[in-house]
């Protein structure tokens, strides 16, 4: 496949069984579930929260696949868990079937995302985090342009987030990826 065939696309009710398929690869959770195989439960969230964070929040939940195969590759999701927290600062998360690690596809998919709810005029500020042994994640970030912000403990040990504000995203600092 070549890079241009990959798509983003907003996720569906019938997406379910294909995100937990994702989420249970042993590469995915690993550092996303702290080591634990997520339940279903964790997919059906996923996909059933997506509605309100297109709607009233700026972001959702995007789904990567290629054009001529249905499989998804990946995911990449801007929400807020919390209703105590900052209602315009999103929370960024963004992951990748291993079958396509190393082919830019995690920044251009989180960018992609970022860049839509930026756009929505409804998110000041967007943050991610990831476990301190997950350098890929943590270069991701980077990339993005985002900036550390602070060192968390997680329930599987030392972790970091890094946050960017509206105005320091920059749009043309990766390729996008086309939301169909």
């Amino acid at each position: 496949m070549n890079s241009d065939d990959k798509r983003l696309r907003a996720v569906g009710p019938d997406d379910e069984a294909e995100v937990h398929r994702l989420l249970c690869v042993p590469e995915v959770y690993r550092y996303l579930a702290d080591g634990v195989e997520p339940s279903p439960s964790i997919a059906s969230h996923l996909v059933h929260t997506a509605a309100v964070d297109f709607e009233q929040r700026g972001g959702g939940l995007w789904v990567l696949t290629a054009s001529d195969n249905p499989d998804i590759l990946g995911i990449v999701r801007l929400a807020r868990e919390d209703e105590g927290e900052d209602n315009r600062e999103l929370e960024l998360t963004y992951l990748l079937h291993p079958t396509v690690w190393g082919s830019g596809y995690a920044t251009r998919m989180a960018h992609t995302g970022m860049h839509h709810a930026f756009g929505s005029g409804l998110v000041s500020a967007i943050w991610a985090g990831a476990d301190v042994p997950n350098t890929a994640s943590i270069a991701v970030m980077r990339r993005l342009g985002m900036r550390f912000r602070r060192n968390v403990e997680y329930p599987a040990g030392p972790g970091v987030e890094y946050a960017i504000d509206a105005a320091a995203f920059d749009v043309d600092r990766a390729v996008p990826i086309e939301i169909v």
